[in-house]
């Protein structure tokens, strides 16, 4: 059986886990027939907030507001503020730490707007709410509710328990929002989606944050890179003095200090790096045991590991940070006919590859070993390899040594439309020599 899923949250147990959004005493509207009436808070008045990032708005939290404030055309139309934009940030922040895709942060965004207009509120102005979310008592202390990255995770906690297997992907967005917040007013949500979706475009995208890719060169040496994921330009490169012992047929990053690779007589080895920071030492490789003849292998950042032997595509799960041989498990065949020859996956239970005719393959896998698959993009034949740290940012290596970034607005709706290129602007336009390359999924 695969993982379990994230145990329903407590406040669940009871038929009160509403939020402040389940009352109506002050709702400024009942209307909710304008998507600017949607909101029990008057933009215009000043409610009692607490901060949502040390230090407060950055002067591009004001730059970005100001962005906003000419496209926004909901409750918040000409009414971003620096303070909100930080707190949405903050909101955007957690999603991505947590390993979820843009979506969940537009759900996310969706019901803040809905909920407090952005604004972290620390007074229990309607019942005992508080915070972004307007979570009442029943969901956790003051505290917890007035931190922004806690509050976040508390709501995503219940969306993928009411929505297991990633099916709130698909749900409509205003269905999500009310099926964790129990609204008495349900409608209001989904008129604030697509100002969600604008406000995270402008926050995310690629945002700035560090993408780690682990490498292996042909006399066993391992690499690690950096790459700021915003602006794509590659900030460090270390080369390991040591070798694995063998040179490597696949490799797959678990986190920032532990990686899997299969020898070429099949054996699968732990590698737990040590430093990676002005140079790249690790410990001796720690077998695994044999059998391992993979292709291709990868890990998804959320306890999955897929792999690829011959046309067959397989799955593990792995219940360890740093597993042992017992830590690995759970095999499962998933299907053959994956004639793909690089592979990374890009989510809980998503994958990406480019297939031996040059054509750029989504698929996800359900909890059921069942999936879906659909051609994102054809002429990808000069991708080697591919590699993704998630949140919908990929990184293609050519044969002649190029790695070439791209960002997908939706990496999870089986369609390649939104797909932004970047192919005058290249990581490195050459020197990316590695036989293999993965990348540290952000989550892990």
């Amino acid at each position: 059986m695969r993982l379990l899923s994230r145990r329903l949250a407590a406040i669940v147990a009871t038929t009160t886990i509403l939020c402040a959004g389940a009352t109506t005493a002050n709702a400024t509207t009942t209307s909710t027939d304008s998507p600017t009436a949607a909101t029990k808070f008057a933009v215009t008045a000043a409610y009692p907030s607490s901060p949502c990032v040390p230090g407060g708005p950055t002067a591009a939290d004001t730059a970005a507001s100001a962005r906003l404030n000419g496209v926004l055309q909901g409750a918040l139309k000409n009414a971003m503020t620096p303070y909100r934009v930080s707190c949405a940030r903050a909101v955007i922040n957690a999603v991505q730490q947590r390993g979820l895709d843009e979506r969940a942060a537009v759900i996310a965004i969706t019901t803040t707007i809905v909920e407090s207009l952005i604004q972290n509120i620390n007074e229990k102005i309607d019942h005992t709410s508080l915070g972004l979310f307007q979570q009442l008592d029943s969901w956790g202390t003051e505290a917890q509710r007035l931190n922004p990255a806690w509050a976040t995770n508390a709501f995503l906690n219940v969306m993928e328990d009411f929505y297991p297997n990633g099916k709130w992907r698909t749900a409509p967005i205003g269905e999500v929002c009310q099926a964790v917040q129990r609204s008495g007013f349900p409608a209001r949500y989904q008129p604030q989606a697509a100002d969600a979706q604008r406000i995270v475009d402008e926050l995310s995208g690629p945002t700035a944050s560090t993408v780690s890719v682990y490498g292996a060169l042909s006399d066993g040496r391992l690499t690690y890179s950096t790459i700021n994921s915003q602006s794509g330009d590659r900030t460090k490169t270390v080369v390991s003095t040591d070798n694995l012992g063998f040179v490597p047929k696949t490799l797959a990053t678990l986190n920032f200090n532990t990686l899997l690779a299969t020898s070429p007589s099949g054996v699968l080895y732990r590698v737990d790096v040590l430093t990676n920071g002005t140079s790249l030492q690790f410990s001796a490789p720690v077998a695994l045991g044999g059998g391992w003849t993979h292709d291709t292998l990868t890990y998804d950042g959320h306890g999955h590991l897929y792999g690829i032997a011959g046309s067959t595509l397989m799955s593990y799960v792995v219940s360890r940070p740093k597993p042992s041989s017992v830590h690995i498990g759970q095999r499962a065949v998933i299907g053959t006919g994956f004639t793909l020859r690089t592979l990374t996956a890009t989510g809980d239970d998503w994958l990406l590859g480019v297939s031996t005719t040059g054509v750029l393959r989504s698929y996800r896998v359900n909890a059921d070993y069942t999936w879906a698959g659909a051609t994102l993009a054809e002429r990808w034949s000069s991708i080697d390899q591919l590699v993704s740290p998630g949140y919908g940012l990929y990184y293609g290596q050519t044969r002649d040594g190029g790695l070439y970034r791209y960002h997908d607005r939706n990496p999870f709706d089986l369609d390649g439309s939104d797909i932004q290129g970047f192919g005058t602007d290249p990581v490195d336009a050459k020197g990316w020599s590695q036989i293999l390359l993965s990348a540290q999924p952000f989550s892990g």
